[in-house]
C-alpha cells in the first residue's frame, strides 16, 4: 500500500502524448482466495477516478479505473423577464 507516481503515453494519428498520473494510492488487502484485492484512486488529465483489481500470487497486477462524472456547479438562476416586459 502507498502512494505511487506514473504516466501512460497516448497515440493521437502518430503524436505520442504523455499523460502524468497524480496522486495515485493503492491498498492491497489480502483475500481468501490468497491473492491481493487492491483499491485506490488517482486523478490525470481525463479527471478523478477509483481503482479496483486484484494482484495474483505469482505478481500479475490487474487494475481498472473507474472514472467520475465530473460535479457541476450550480449558479443561481436569474429571473426571466416578464412576457411583455418593455413592449409598447
Amino acid at each position: 500500500s502507498g502512494r505511487y507516481l506514473g504516466h501512460f503515453y497516448v497515440n493521437d494519428h502518430g503524436t505520442k502524448t504523455k499523460i502524468a498520473e497524480r496522486d495515485v494510492t493503492f491498498r492491497f488487502r489480502k483475500n481468501s482466495a490468497g491473492y491481493h484485492n487492491v483499491e485506490g484512486r488517482g486523478s490525470n488529465f481525463f479527471g478523478r477516478y477509483t481503482i479496483t483489481g486484484t494482484l495474483t500470487e505469482d505478481g500479475v497486477f490487474t487494475v481498472f479505473r473507474h472514472f467520475q462524472v465530473p460535479k457541476l456547479k450550480v449558479g443561481k438562476k436569474k429571473p426571466a423577464a416578464a412576457a411583455g416586459a418593455g413592449v409598447g
